[in-house]
């Protein structure tokens, strides 16, 4: 078991880090709060192509660089300490991409170069108004009326829905009488999908959106993965991308983490910079202790798969405790910080209402402890 990174991944993560330095964290600054419009935000995903970090996933055989998890993890935790947004963007490229290079020929051949390119943007349409955690239930229906499929109905919390050209559709699929359970099918824009972006308390700079259906007609040959095998195929995608939501969270809290460092070095209280107090020390300790055991879970996880092993309790488990962890740490920041951290000149307040997204998306911390048990016990509570 070896924790160092090679001379091949320290070179690509500073070379990064250089490159967030110039191009990524001016933006992030401008733009924070302020909603990136699809031009930019594709000008933005084609300057980080060259570093595999969108098409990451992606075998070279296919158009991507093959770039192990490990190293793809690393980038996108300073990523998403850059910009928490610009990275959820990426995290969508990289997961409709993978989802792309193992669709069928006639899909893959026509929509997975431009993909490589940057040309063309994509979504994952699982979550539904009233689905949530229970994506079993989901209730958008694809009804087979000879050579295509009517879809209709309504999915929600769908990151980059706004800037996508197409959807990858989890929907129900029924055939006359018959529901034939869930399957997965290419949706594109022009076939007549409707958006409209959700305001939260936070990443608004990116597009999380509502889908709209209405009898939206799609081709059949747009089949990803038939019913009623599409449950088990997003499954498995979701066990290799929740490690790196657990570390695009941590991310952000190393960025809270180093802004409350360098406050309590300046900070002076009674005399002295608030750093020296014990109080200050010890939070401070326990922040960083919790960022590298975070870390170093979610980097287990990745690790595990790059390896070919089976990551769903290491990934359930880094993905709960990371993005939990995260949102401890950050809460400390602000509190160093004390009035200041809740005013809107110190970045600790945007990280504050940012970060607690994460233990939300790609299942809910009650959804992960509930895999966990199941994998420990052998039994589902759900």
């Amino acid at each position: 078991m070896n924790f160092s990174y090679t001379e091949e991944q320290q070179l690509l993560i500073d070379s990064f880090n250089r490159f967030l330095d110039a191009e990524i964290k001016p933006i992030a600054h401008q733009y924070r709060d302020k909603y990136i419009d699809k031009e930019l935000a594709v000008e933005l995903q084609k300057k980080l192509i060259p570093f595999g970090i969108v098409n990451g996933f992606v075998s070279e055989a296919d158009g991507g660089m093959g770039l192990d998890l490990v190293s793809y993890g690393l980038m996108m935790h300073d990523l998403a300490k850059a910009s928490p947004d610009i990275c959820i963007t990426t995290q969508i490229m990289g997961i409709t991409s993978k989802l792309m290079a193992g669709a069928p020929e006639n899909i893959k051949s026509k929509y997975l170069p431009e993909m490589m390119a940057g040309d063309i943007l994509g979504c994952v349409g699982m979550s539904e108004p009233s689905g949530g955690s229970d994506v079993a239930s989901l209730q958008v229906k694809a009804k087979k009326a000879g050579d295509v499929y009517l879809i209709n109905g309504e999915k929600t919390w769908i990151s980059s829905g706004g800037y996508s050209d197409f959807i990858l559709l989890l929907a129900r699929f029924v055939e006359g009488d018959d529901d034939q359970g869930l399957g997965l099918i290419l949706v594109e824009r022009d076939d007549g999908y409707e958006t409209s972006n959700l305001n939260k308390t936070a990443l608004n700079s990116q597009s999380t959106a509502q889908v709209f259906f209405s009898d939206t007609k799609v081709p059949a040959h747009r089949v990803m993965v038939p019913a009623p095998k599409a449950m088990a195929h997003m499954m498995k995608l979701l066990s290799s991308s929740r490690p790196i939501v657990a570390l695009m969270s941590l991310g952000i809290a190393q960025a809270a983490f180093d802004e409350a460092l360098a406050f309590a070095g300046e900070r002076k209280q009674f005399g002295s910079a608030i750093a020296g107090k014990q109080l200050i020390q010890a939070k401070l300790a326990e922040m960083r202790t919790k960022l590298e055991a975070g870390k170093l879970m979610a980097l287990k996880s990745l690790d595990m798969i790059d390896r070919g092993e089976d990551p769903q309790l290491q990934a359930a488990m880094s993905k709960w405790y990371g993005t939990e962890l995260a949102c401890e740490i950050v809460a400390d920041a602000v509190q160093i910080h004390g009035g200041s951290g809740i005013t809107k000149e110190y970045p600790v307040e945007y990280y504050s209402r940012a970060v607690k997204v994460f233990s939300f998306t790609e299942g809910t911390t009650e959804v992960q402890k509930l895999i966990i048990g199941r994998q420990l016990t052998g039994l589902s509570a759900f």
